[in-house]
């Protein structure tokens, strides 16, 4: 997807410490479609005109601050995806 490994952006967000886990979102979508299978938690998107874009889609472990996850994350998908802005969703606690 636009030159962004899914699979590795994947990985190294689930290894944060803040992260309980990758999610699909309130109605799954929050996802990358790849041949045969799905990438959950992580879409790559390049609108019109705009910069390819990565948001995350994350539970947050319980009592982590929220601040603290987004930089994690941000810094996580940074090492495998550099120079894409990333936004962070964080949809729940676990």
């Amino acid at each position: 997807m636009a030159g962004v490994d899914v699979d590795r952006v994947a990985a190294a967000v689930a290894a944060c410490p803040l992260v309980a886990g990758l999610h699909a979102g309130d109605h799954g979508t929050a996802a990358t479609l790849l041949p045969g299978r799905r990438v959950v938690g992580v879409q790559v998107t390049s609108p019109a005109g705009d910069p390819v874009r990565i948001t995350v889609t994350v539970l947050a472990r319980y009592s982590a601050p929220l601040d603290r996850l987004v930089e994690q994350v941000r810094s996580a998908v940074g090492v495998r995806a550099p120079g894409h802005p990333v936004d962070v969703v964080v949809t729940g606690v676990s």
